[in-house]
This record gives C-alpha cells, structure tokens and sequence, in this order.
C-alpha cells in the first residue's frame, strides 16, 4: 500500500502545483482552452462502450434536446430497445469546474513521476446528476404453462408487417405511463397529515381534482344579470401585502382605462408583470368572464360589454390550428400530458418561493421580464402562432382583410341584446376570421418548410416559456372554478 500511494501522492502535488502556475500564468491561454463551454453528465455507471452509453440516454439528439429546454429531464434507459423500459431521471444543477486532460511522463525503469502536464479542456458550468429513484420496471412477460415467457415481439412487431398479424389475438398488457408519482426520497416518519378546519372554503364535491383558486377573483357567466362595481376587499388587502398597491396598480388602471377588456397574457406582454403578480393585480381592477363571447377576457370592474356594442373589437376568437402533415413541428401545443408525469419533468416553479418584503421593493419596483412577446396575443400575417390554440381578441388581429371586414360591420339597432354564444357579431363571423387566419398560418407554414432542410429544428417557433405555463393560471381549461358574483 505505501510503494503505490506515494507516486499518486507525487502526481497529485505536482497537479495541483502546476494548477497554481496556470492561474497565474497568461501565456498558457492559447494552450488551455479556458473559453470552451462544457456540459457534464454524470453517467450512473461504468462506461466500457462510448456508443451504447450515448443510445441510452437517447442519442446525442435527444441529449442536445433536453439540453435546450430548461425544465426537462435527462432520461437514460438501461433497455433502449424495450418501449416499455422505465428511465433514470437526471436533474440539472449548476455547478463550477474545469475539465483537465492530465498527462503523466513516468520512467519505465522505476515508474518515478517525472513531468505532470495539465491541459485545459474547457469548463463546466451546468451537470446533470442521478440522484433520484428509478421508477419500478415491469417486463412484458406471461405465465404460460407454468413458466414466464417473453411476449415482447408479439406487443412490438418487428420488420415488415403482414395481415395475418392485424387478425392474430394480442395479450394483454397495459402497464401504466408511471407507477410512481414522486422519484424523490421522502421523509414521512409515519406521521399523521394535519387537518386544517377552514369554515371559509367550500367543502369539496365528487369529482373534483383540486382544491378552488384562491377567491379573490370575481368570476362571471354570461347569464349573470349583474357586474361587480367594486372589488373585494381581500384582492385590494393582498396588494398591499405584496407591495403591489402602489406604481404597480396604477399601470393597471391606465391600461384598463384605455382598453376596458384584456387577456392575461397581452397585460403581461405590456405591463412586463410576471403572472404570479398578475394573479394579484387582475382582481384588483378586472372581473372574468367565464362563458360568453367574452370568455376568458378580464374586463374593468363596473364596465359590462354586454350592453355596449362597441365592445364587440374586444370579443375573443377561439382560433385552433387544423391538424395537418408536419404541423406538429413548427407549432408547439400549449400543454402536453408529459407535464404530469413528474419522473419525466422537473418543474422548479412548484417549489415554494420565498418572498422578501421589504419598503424598497415599493420605491423601486424591479419588473422581471414575462419572456413574452406581442406574437403571444397579436396576429399578423407572415406569422405563425406560438401554440396550437390561441385566444385572439377581434382588436388584435392586424389582418388587413378582418380589419376591413370589422369596418363593414352594420350598426348595431337600439333593442338588440348581446347573443350568448355570436356577441354583438354577426353569424358565420367568427368563423370566417378563423379561416382566414388559417389559410395565412398554412402559407407560412409552407413557406418555412422550404426555407428549412430539417424541418422541426427552427427555434424561431419552438420556443414557448414552459416554465411559465406551469405558473400561469390557466383559466381557459378551469371552467369548473367559476363563483358567480353576488352584488349582495
């Protein structure tokens, strides 16, 4: 044990003193590459074959992928070949390193150390660790007489397909998409959950997910007779406690009295607010619209759209890409069901979040930009919308063809009330901007396509802040959480 420790002791002084040169030595950064970016992964596993390591965390396609979208998880798979392997999970942390490549000049004689040359090969800023659970693993396997089999080829068919396949009966297996919720070690201690008895929250009902939102908000259906003329007391109290009742409300009251109606994400866009200060903010100045053809608009409290027929540039248009060949690639889906497998994606913004008050945070608000463009809530043509669906008020359509068919529009008759489902539009106008809309999305789409030799690998339509949707109170597809105002 001593005649083998004393060279590494040798060798590991020697590298550390030579470390201690490089730092203060500047003629060796045209030697050391000081400047190059480096991304590290720590492999759970002895490497012996580079190219099946690669193929189980996906490829280096798939690895420049999960590198490219910031809350995605690096997945490795032990049986890339097997569909129904359950992967490894890999988070990113950010970390602080140089990549060395040693060389050690020995003697062949008697093995003594005699140069230690470090090199530079770049430095690692960001690593991504194994530290969770493997979800349980469930072989495609049956009992058959008396001993398991592999049924694999017959769930997964190999090479070419023949009819006789499509008429032969298949077995039965229908694992889950994941058996475990968490892939984290928790400490449970086998303790009791508490039980809080809030006489403020309604009781459930059957057939609810979650919890209500927090009440602050005003929601109103189209059947509702009357409006909120003033917000409630908890919005305006939660403002202050958030430090949010000052220069912060003010911008919001400018806008909504230049624009009584607005969605959530064009206030973001011009406010540059961040939607966990939206949340607070909106119920403060704006009630919602549920149903109707003012859904899921904000409008200023005391201003009812159903009794102005000038309202009707603010009506939304629920606009939705037809599927198509390779649609898929350039237009991004708002949501996806891989957001609720959580072993697959880590979702930082569910953590709990701190938050510092204090009497600065008031004098000089520091805005943290939404990420948010004018593409998020505005249509022009040449264009192609971040998502799949989009909600587009009538205003925000800069289509030369809508806008003068908007101005051609009859002057609405004293005695005409607001139609539930049309609003102050008439039929068939709604769907006529949405194809409109569509044909100039499809030309685009095209046109893109051509431009592009790997069609799907533009980031200029790829890229859609998922991290934010998870934060965004996503009201389109939360009907269900509706109060109706009581002006008693």
């Amino acid at each position: 044990m001593e005649s083998t420790s004393a060279p590494m002791d040798s060798v590991t002084d020697d590298l550390s003193n030579e470390i201690s040169r490089m730092s203060c030595d500047n003629t060796t950064e045209q030697k050391h590459q000081f400047g190059r970016t480096l991304v590290c992964v720590e492999y759970p596993a002895i490497v012996q074959n580079d190219d099946k390591m690669i193929q189980s965390l996906g490829g280096i396609h798939k690895i420049s992928k999960v590198y490219a979208e910031r809350n995605r998880r690096l997945e490795l798979r032990f049986r890339p070949d097997d569909v129904y392997c359950r992967p490894a999970c890999a988070d990113r942390q950010k970390v602080t390193g140089l990549l060395l490549s040693v060389k050690v000049r020995r003697k062949k004689s008697s093995g003594e150390v005699v140069n230690v040359t470090p090199t530079v090969v770049g430095k690692v800023n960001m690593a991504f660790k194994f530290t969770s659970l493997c979800d349980f693993q469930f072989l495609a396997m049956d009992k058959i007489n008396d001993k398991m089999e592999c049924i694999y080829d017959q769930l997964v068919p190999r090479g070419l397909l023949t009819p006789q396949w499509f008429q032969d009966p298949a077995p039965y297996f229908l694992p889950p998409a994941t058996f475990s919720r968490m892939d984290t070690v928790q400490n449970y201690q086998y303790r009791q959950e508490t039980v809080h008895n809030d006489t403020t929250v309604q009781p459930y009902h059957i057939g609810r997910t979650r919890r209500r939102r927090s009440g602050h908000a005003i929601f109103v259906t189209f059947s509702t007779a009357t409006i909120p003329l003033k917000p409630r007391p908890s919005a305006l109290k939660f403002l202050d406690i958030k430090f949010l009742g000052g220069t912060h409300l003010q911008v919001m009251k400018q806008h909504f009295a230049e624009r009584p109606i607005w969605s959530k994400v064009a206030l973001m866009c011009v406010t540059g607010y961040s939607s966990e200060q939206m949340k607070f903010l909106l119920p403060a100045v704006a009630y919602y619209f549920v149903t109707g053809p003012f859904r899921i608009m904000w409008v200023r409290i005391g201003y009812d759209p159903r009794k102005h027929p000038a309202a009707r540039i603010y009506q939304s248009i629920d606009y939705r890409i037809r599927v198509l060949g390779g649609t898929q690639s350039y237009v991004k889906a708002k949501r996806s069901y891989t957001q609720y497998l959580l072993p697959y994606k880590s979702t930082p913004s569910s953590r709990p979040k701190t938050a510092i008050l204090s009497q600065q945070a008031e004098e000089k608000p520091v805005e943290p930009d939404s990420g948010l463009t004018e593409n998020h809530y505005i249509f022009r043509p040449g264009m192609i919308p971040p998502s799949r669906q989009m909600f587009y008020q009538l205003c925000d359509i800069k289509v030369p063809e809508i806008e003068l068919m908007v101005e051609r529009l009859p002057r609405i008759q004293p005695g005409v009330k607001c139609h539930e489902r049309l609003g102050w539009l008439p039929a068939g106008f709604a769907e006529q901007c949405r194809d409109i809309i569509n044909n100039l999305v499809v030309e685009q789409i095209k046109i893109v396509r051509e431009n592009n030799s790997q069609p799907g690998t533009s980031e200029e339509f790829s890229e859609y802040l998922e991290e934010e949707q998870d934060n965004e109170d996503t009201e389109e597809n939360d009907d269900e959480d509706w109060e109706d105002y009581d002006d008693s």
